[in-house]
């Protein structure tokens, strides 16, 4: 499947796509990571001068310009689609691979621990920060299953014109096992693999340190 990707200085956000369901917001002193739905006030430069709304239909990202000057803003579309008023022309992107990053925390037994979850809902204690969180995940009335813990889900895609160099974005926030994902960061990694081999071949053997793969442990540096 296609993507696009566009740029803009804006006085203010766009109006982004509904189905974008996850919100990953950071202040000086705060972050957060919910269901957009949960967190009205995204938009609130004052309160979140830097984030992203992303889902597997793409992601929204800004970061807040010098005072007054609005915000920096950059729109993934997948599969490709118009754009709002004021973004650039977009780029045509194409997807290579999928890694699934380990959020920290156990999840709160409501059995074990009543008062810590009363409701049995997504919240996970991470010892190293030490606090619970309520991550954007929806259990249902059921525990998560045996052996799965929360992942971000990250894609990475490549100009599909080979002149603008690699992109990569939030997709969604699950539960999975560790098998699960690497079976699935396997197969990506294969097509990559397959993608690069194919440049090289174009560009008569040139060498292919831009499709090096990235491993998970690099990856929140790079989100930053």
């Amino acid at each position: 499947m296609s993507a696009s990707i566009a740029f803009a200085r804006l006085a203010r956000h766009p109006e982004p796509p509904p189905d974008l369901a996850y919100a990953w917001l950071e202040a000086p002193a705060a972050a957060r990571l919910a269901f957009r739905e949960q967190v009205p006030d995204w938009h609130h430069l004052d309160a979140w001068p830097a984030g992203r709304l992303f889902g597997p239909a793409g992601e929204y990202r800004w970061q807040r310009r010098s005072r007054g000057e609005g915000i920096h803003a950059v729109l993934l579309l997948e599969p490709a689609a118009a754009f709002p008023p004021g973004f650039s022309p977009p780029l045509a992107l194409q997807p290579t691979r999928e890694a699934h990053l380990l959020l920290w925390g156990e999840w709160v037994d409501p059995v074990r621990d009543p008062d810590g979850n009363p409701d049995g809902a997504a919240r996970f204690y991470a010892r190293e920060l030490p606090q619970v969180q309520l991550l954007p995940l929806d259990l249902g009335d059921v525990p998560p299953p045996a052996g799965a813990t929360p992942r971000l889900t990250v894609r990475w895609y490549r100009d599909a014109a080979r002149e603008k160099g690699d992109f990569l974005r939030c997709v969604e926030v699950s539960l999975r096992r560790d098998e699960d994902a690497e079976g699935e960061e396997a197969e990506g990694a294969d097509a990559e693999s397959v993608d690069a081999e194919s440049a090289d071949a174009d560009s008569g053997g040139a060498g292919s340190a831009g499709a090096a793969h990235h491993r998970a442990s690099q990856l929140p540096g790079e989100l930053a």
